[in-house]
This record gives C-alpha cells, structure tokens and sequence, in this order.
C-alpha cells in the first residue's frame, strides 16, 4: 500500500484543474490496480512479468499524463511480491490509490508563479519513443531474466531506464545527469543510514521525511528529487526485508549504467530531435 502511495502522489501538473487532477490520479490508482491483478494472475513466471512491463513501457510513453507510472507499477509490484497471494487482488493498490487521491485532489495552496506548460510531443516522434523504450526496456529485463536477476538488486537498472529515457536526445541528457548527481548524493546518505541497520520505526520515520522532502522541493527541480528518492525509495522497494547499506552503491552504479543506455538508444535508436526554427530575418532583407 505504501508503494501506491508513492507512485499515486507523484508530483500533477502545476496548472490543471481539478477535473484534469481527478483524471491523472484515476488513471494512476488504475495502473497500480491492473498491476496487483496481473501479478496475481502470472504468479511466478517472470517472463510474463517482462513482457507486462514492456507493454506498460510503451503504453505510458503513448500516455504522457501516466507516463513511467504504468511500467512501475508492474515491475515494483511484481519485485516487491505485493499482490502474491492476497484475499483480493489489487486491492491494497486501490485502497492506497484512492486514499492519496482523495489527499491530494483538492489543492494545498497555489503556486507563488505557473510555470509554462511543456510543448506536447507529436504523435510521430511519441510513436518512435514508445518503441525506442519498449525496445530497450525489453532487451534490458530479458537479459536481467536470464541471468536469474530481475528480481534481485539488478531490477534498479530498468528503473533508470524507465525514468531516465525521454522523447529526444537533449532531454534523456539533462534528465541522465541530474540523475546521476543526486542519486549518488542521495545514495551516500542512505547507505549511511543503513549500516546502522534500523529498526521498522525508524524506517517510517525516514521514508516519511524523505517523502515529504521529496515531493515538497519535486516540482522546483527534478534535481531535488533524486536526492531524496533513494531514501525513499531504497527502503520501500524491499520493505519485508532489511537492505543492506552497499544496495545503495549498487543502485548508483545501476543508475549511471541505465543513463548511458537510455542516452545511447535516444540517440541511435529511431532519435527525435527538437525542431529548429529559422531565425526572423532581418528588416529589409528576405530569408534564403
């Protein structure tokens, strides 16, 4: 449940309404649901737990207001067990989902300034990223399935992958690099946090801090996020079990080598680049 609250809560649109809010976060409580209902159903077959993220991969790419949430979803799900054997799937999923949409529907106080809305991607180039990230996200998982790791510490690296990879070359860049620096930052503290190996109390104590840190400083700078997500999400992703401190240098390391993928795909893997336009020409003089 806690994982749906993480995932549900990540940071809406600065200027949507409450109508556009309602929707996003239907959508993503709906993600999280099929994704308890679906890890049910494929027990333990991990092959289907690839081809499930690989469709979600695609499909959020398609969607840009779910975005990353979908393949999440699946894969978090299927690591951290959640949904194995329940009374009812998905349905600790669609109790955190409703519950942190019900918190987070009405808007808690207004932006000191809107930030302009990003440019939407046209179909064609969102085409080929879905099919740039299917692609990687696939090969990535069944590489990890055959090594017997996808469900071990390895599974970090399709997270990166997953959040690192955007449309064009320049933003899985800018994307990559923020990335890579706070996520070590952010790495060093947790593993520091976890040598002293603490107890569930003190777990929920960080994850709480670090969760408010996290979505609190999110929509200034993305920056700010990855130095706060791995407290948060390190201590979440193998809850039922104690961590130990070098996963966090483990996830760094994955981390860095899921930027350098996504970047090498971007750009060599059907690439989109930002359309340039000319310059205005000068008064009295026409453009060639």
């Amino acid at each position: 449940m806690a994982l749906s609250v993480v995932l549900v809560a990540l940071p809406l649109p600065t200027a949507a309404g409450r109508g556009e809010r309602a929707w996003i976060l239907l959508a993503r409580t709906a993600c999280l649901t099929s994704a308890g209902i679906y890890v049910w159903l494929i027990g333990p077959h991990t092959w289907l737990l690839v081809a499930g993220v690989t469709v979600a991969a695609a499909a959020g790419a398609l969607a840009p207001r779910i975005g990353a949430i979908a393949p999440l979803a699946v894969l978090m799900v299927g690591i951290t067990g959640s949904g194995a054997s329940p009374a009812v799937p998905g349905l600790e999923q669609l109790a955190g989902g409703l519950w942190t949409s019900s918190l987070l529907l009405p808007r808690w106080g207004r932006p000191r300034a809107d930030p302009p809305a990003p440019a939407a991607v046209p179909a064609p180039p969102r085409r080929r990223h879905a099919a740039r990230l299917a692609v990687l996200v696939g090969a990535v998982s069944s590489l990890l399935t055959l090594g017997g790791r996808l469900g071990g510490d390895m599974h970090w690296l399709v997270t990166s992958v997953l959040l690192t990879t955007q449309p064009t070359p320049e933003a899985t860049r800018t994307k990559g690099v923020k990335r890579v620096l706070g996520n070590t930052v952010g790495g060093i503290a947790t593993a520091l946090i976890l040598i002293t190996q603490p107890r569930p109390t003190a777990v929920a104590a960080t994850v709480a801090l670090a969760g408010a840190a996290a979505y609190c400083w999110r929509p200034a700078n993305y920056f700010y996020w990855t130095l706060a997500a791995p407290l948060l999400l390190l201590l979440l992703g193998d809850y039922d079990q104690p961590v130990p401190w070098y996963a966090a240098a483990v996830r760094v390391g994955l981390n860095i080598l899921g930027g350098a993928l996504a970047l090498t795909a971007a750009r060599w893997l059907w690439p989109t680049h930002p359309r340039r336009t000319a310059p205005p020409a000068e008064s009295g003089t026409r453009p060639p």
